[in-house]
């Protein structure tokens, strides 16, 4: 099926209480990976691209890649820009055809990161390309954004009441405690804050920094209002363990399709075991 913006998943995975899985992508073989996991299992999914990925390989070829991949796919998919804190660099890949972005000014003074989210929304509306907005600092490193985890800031719960009422996001990444990378202890998050977030917005919310939650945690971020779930540091070391893996089981074997075959099983692996654990498994009807 032709390929989506975010909109009407994550509002059917709100109304049904489960979560979309959005996954950073870094090459074709991961792009790969995360359709065919979503086609096993027919769920809708969101391949994300990084700044950093969009820049390496270049737009086009990001695209060429979906017109392959996601456009022909059984199941809906969204190519969402993650995490950009350049207005102009969105509009660039809004042209070159992403179905949704992401604007990230939060560190910027709140009403300056509302305008900016306002331009973008009136940049992208009119090609039916959906906008997420975030509000707090999620802590970790994504990217070249880096909040140190004493320096977090949380979302204030009438901020994002004042934020989702003024722009009609498609979807809203409050920060609730939860960090990009690896976490360096025991996760600490506000779940009275998602909470009222989600209440008091009504937004589809997304779960950022995914990674290393546990399975409790990520069902109640689910079932307080979160439709999105961010998955990336893990998918970076399964496409790294994977093939060093393989070479350490088969130190004399050069081959590197079988290296590279073994990588995206692994992926394959990995992203429907979130796909299954987030509850959008079979939520697409043919």
């Amino acid at each position: 099926m032709p390929m989506v913006s975010m909109t009407d998943m994550l509002k059917k995975a709100q109304a049904g209480k489960y979560a979309v899985g959005a996954f950073n992508i870094l090459d074709y073989n991961s792009y790969k990976a995360v359709v065919r996991a979503a086609e096993k299992l027919s769920a809708p999914v969101i391949v994300q691209t990084s700044v950093k990925t969009v820049i390496f390989w270049g737009p086009e070829t990001v695209m060429n890649w979906t017109r392959e991949l996601a456009e022909p796919a059984s199941v809906p998919v969204a190519l969402h820009l993650d995490h950009c804190k350049d207005v102009e660099y969105i509009r660039t890949c809004i042209d070159a055809g992403w179905s949704s972005v992401m604007i990230d000014a939060s560190s910027r003074p709140f009403e300056e990161n509302m305008e900016l989210s306002r331009i973008v929304m009136e940049m992208a509306k009119p090609h039916g390309v959906s906008v997420e907005a975030e509000l707090g600092a999620i802590g970790g490193v994504e990217d070249d954004i880096s909040v140190a985890d004493d320096d977090a800031r949380l979302a204030n719960p009438e901020k994002a009441r004042i934020f989702c009422e003024a722009l009609p996001l498609d979807c809203f990444a409050p920060a609730i405690g939860t960090a990009h990378g690896l976490y360096k202890g025991e996760p600490k998050l506000d779940f009275d804050r998602l909470a009222i977030i989600a209440e008091t917005t009504g937004v589809p919310l997304a779960l950022h920094g995914g990674t290393g939650l546990s399975e409790d945690v990520f069902k109640k971020c689910i079932g307080l209002g979160c439709a999105k779930v961010n998955i990336s540091t893990q998918l970076k070391h399964i496409l790294i363990d994977s093939f060093t893996g393989y070479h350490a089981a088969h130190p004399s074997e050069y081959n590197p399709l079988k290296v590279l075959g073994a990588q995206f099983d692994a992926l394959v692996e990995g992203v429907a075991e979130k796909i299954r654990l987030f509850g959008g498994a079979g939520t697409v009807i043919s």
